[in-house]
């Protein structure tokens, strides 16, 4: 890392000086094929761009978490990537060998202040020109015969089901915190889905654990300023 000092004279003749911290990078990484933590490709470098994620989960590691140290991780691929710690490492409280995902056209800071823990900025929000994206998960499939528990969780901003065989068939919506929101998006032709909270929460104040029904071809918004208790918008029995 050089700290690289420049002059330049502007039109009424004044001196500026201009700083720039320029930061060890590395670019045209490839995630590693099949995911997982023990073989993610290892990130040595302040700056790291990959633009080879083949298939989803494709997988990096961060090096240890270190008081004080900064990262930027760039995912320039075709599918989300999955990101590690090293070890026992975290990344925002999530258990180690669960890592978390990174969205497609994103760039994320990472920050550590304690040893063993990384926090994250921009895992769910990316970039198409002057508009951001958020994270999606298309073609989904709702969890066949229904219920809360079986079902499996919701894990992006947006997520399209396509194939909701039959009525009643489910998905869960993740563990609520203040400010979330999600779009549940229902693009089957035919049968209604159910859409349950986490566990002991409710939905537009019904009985905790009840699903709010999404019909077919519909949309919803789930939106919670209290952790257990979700809202819809549009607001629907």
């Amino acid at each position: 890392m050089a700290d690289v000092t420049s002059q330049t004279a502007d039109v009424a003749g004044n001196i500026a000086q201009i700083k720039y911290i320029f930061e060890s990078f590395a670019d045209n990484l490839t995630a590693t094929a099949g995911g997982g933590q023990t073989n993610a490709f290892q990130i040595a470098t302040e700056i790291s761009r990959f633009t080879t994620v083949a298939t989803i989960g494709d997988s990096a590691q961060l090096p240890p978490a270190t008081a004080g140290l900064t990262l930027m991780v760039i995912n320039h691929g075709a599918q989300r990537m999955q990101l590690y710690g090293t070890g026992t490492d975290t990344i925002d409280d999530q258990a180690a060998g669960t890592g978390v995902t990174q969205m497609v056209n994103s760039v994320v800071i990472l920050a550590c202040t304690t040893p063993g823990k990384w926090y994250a900025n921009g895992l769910g929000t990316g970039f198409a020109g002057a508009f951001e994206t958020q994270s999606y998960t298309d073609g989904l499939t709702a969890h066949a015969g229904g219920g809360q528990n079986q079902a499996p969780l919701i894990a992006t901003m947006i997520s399209r089901f396509t194939t909701v065989a039959s009525a009643g068939d489910s998905t869960t919506l993740p563990t609520g915190v203040a400010g979330m929101n999600i779009t549940v998006i229902n693009a089957a032709a035919v049968n209604a889905m159910n859409v349950f909270p986490d566990t002991g929460s409710t939905i537009n104040a019904l009985s905790a654990n009840t699903a709010f029904s999404l019909g077919a071809g519909k949309s919803a918004v789930f939106l919670t300023t209290l952790p257990g208790a979700w809202h819809t918008m549009p607001l629907v029995p």
